[in-house]
């Protein structure tokens, strides 16, 4: 864990009493609208295990993902603060305000306040905040009427329930008491009690040996099984995963052989890792083993939801991951919505899930991942894990909407217009390429203006870009390509990146 401040434990029965009675308050808040709309606190902390965090280059960038609730500014007497590690790019901020289509931008910037730490260290922002009393002043100063007030954060724990507190407001997020349903563990044990399938596998792993015997039966169980997967429990993004192959196995003595051959048999996600480091990792926060369903021109499909206080558990979205890395395990973007052939079943499963959440008090935003080993006939879909977060698809998908200013429709998994046609996406906030950090966020604007890619409010089509502070740090480009079919949106998407591309040239 990134600290001592991620304890589990509460100092006392008065603690857990004054959290639950903030939380209280979150049903009116969210039934308020009009002159009485609440202010929002945004904290986009990353509270998340350091040792993965530090696997993603220019992470801290990923604190922008969340200007994407600038949407919530649309109501007049809205208000929102925005904390971040570093002070904000005006020109980020001014993008994301006026990506919201009916947004006025003078007036909305009126009614944001931002709010920073000074500090780009790697410790979660959350807990920069806890340490520093002057900023945790400044947010309460800046909080009209802290009855009319939550906190929104892209995950939850101890440290945002801390926060939450020490601010007399509620949380919308998961409470870290019930934040076990999100890990890999966790997860599957939901998932199986929901009847929702998942693959073959083992929960729990907590040593070698466990992870021996869990390979070995594994395989016994499944005689063509020709690779396992591993996770780290506290993973994210598919960066503590491990792949481990059976080539070369014996018919007998399986188990000697898994024992000997284990380290060289794994291929990390993480190009960093190595069965030192992994193996430390696994023994501290635990893991799972699960059947790798390898089969060619299968599909990772996902399921957005989110369970409010006062509507439950609804599907947000539907989208399939792309997935890169070495091993084909690791988040790099996606694309909306999800195939037809298993769109509708994938959301009847997630919601299954999501309202077994709900039923025990899980609140906010999560996503179900799912695989489709046949994704023509929509065969073969087992739920992967539960994402008790936001996630790399939440900002895309709220972009869509603040762009389009439509609606997702629940029976056909289509987001329409106001005029009823239906917009596609495909988004990455990691595209990277050669000179990108040559790029500065006018850029990227400019460049999409003048080739005709920008997104435009008389077609509802475009490009939509994000997190451009990573842009000249990282050399990432994040961005959502709408249009009105997939290929149209995979066009524009590719359209954008060559003209980043020729740019990049121009300048040498």
């Amino acid at each position: 864990m990134a600290s001592g401040l991620l304890s589990t434990q509460w100092d006392g029965s008065t603690s857990r009493q004054t959290f639950e009675q903030l939380q209280q308050r979150l049903p009116a808040l969210f039934a308020q609208r009009g002159a009485d709309a609440p202010t929002l606190v945004v904290v986009p902390s990353l509270s998340l295990d350091s040792a993965e965090l530090r696997k993603i280059k220019g992470v801290i960038h990923f604190e922008e993902r969340l200007l994407f609730l600038a949407q919530a500014l649309r109501v007049p007497a809205a208000r929102m603060l925005y904390v971040t590690s570093l002070p904000l790019r005006q020109t980020v901020v001014d993008y994301a305000l006026g990506a919201v289509s009916s947004l006025s931008a003078g007036h909305a910037r009126s009614r944001l306040t931002l709010l920073d730490c000074a500090d780009g260290s790697p410790q979660p922002l959350t807990e920069k905040i806890l340490q520093d009393d002057g900023l945790v002043e400044r947010i309460l100063s800046a909080i009209p009427d802290r009855d009319r007030a939550y906190l929104v954060t892209f995950n939850s724990t101890p440290l945002e329930r801390a926060l939450a507190m020490r601010l007399g407001i509620p949380l919308y997020a998961c409470d870290p008491a019930l934040s076990s349903s999100g890990t890999k563990s966790g997860g599957r044990q939901l998932l199986r009690q929901a009847g929702v399938p998942v693959p073959e596998g083992f929960e729990d792993i907590r040593d070698e040996r466990g992870l021996v015997k869990a390979l070995v039966e594994l395989r016994a169980g499944n005689a063509g099984c020709e690779r396992a997967i591993v996770k780290l429990d506290d993973s994210f993004a598919g960066c503590g995963n491990a792949v481990f192959s059976y080539a070369g196995a014996p018919a007998t003595g399986l188990e000697s052989w898994v024992s000997a051959k284990l380290p060289e048999q794994l291929s990390f996600a993480a190009q960093s890792e190595t069965w030192e480091s992994y193996g430390a990792r696994l023994w501290e926060m635990g893991g799972i083993v699960e059947r790798f369903i390898d089969t060619s021109g299968s599909s990772s499909p996902s399921v957005q939801l989110e369970i409010d206080p006062v509507r439950g558990a609804q599907v947000v979205s539907t989208h399939e991951q792309v997935l890169g890395g070495a091993e084909g395990q690791v988040f790099v973007g996606c694309t909306f919505p999800a195939r037809p052939s298993y769109r509708a079943e994938i959301q009847r499963l997630a919601l299954r899930a999501g309202e077994a959440l709900a039923a025990r008090g899980v609140l906010g935003h999560l996503s179900v991942d799912f695989l489709v080993a046949n994704p023509v006939s929509g065969e073969g879909i087992h739920a992967l894990e539960i994402n008790l977060r936001m996630g790399g698809a939440t900002a895309p998908y709220f972009l869509l909407h603040g762009a389009v200013e439509g609606n997702y429709s629940q029976d056909t998994g289509e987001y329409l217009t106001p005029e009823g046609e239906p917009r596609c996406y495909v988004a990455s906030d990691r595209a990277q390429r050669e000179g990108y950090e040559l790029l500065q966020p006018e850029d990227v604007v400019d460049i999409a203006l003048g080739e005709g890619l920008h997104y435009s409010g008389a077609t509802r089509t475009g490009v939509v870009f994000y997190v451009l502070g990573a842009l000249p740090d990282t050399g990432k480009l994040g961005m959502v390509a709408i249009e009105k079919t997939p290929e149209k949106a995979q066009r524009l998407y590719d359209a954008m990146l060559t003209s980043a591309d020729a740019a990049c040239r121009r300048r040498g």
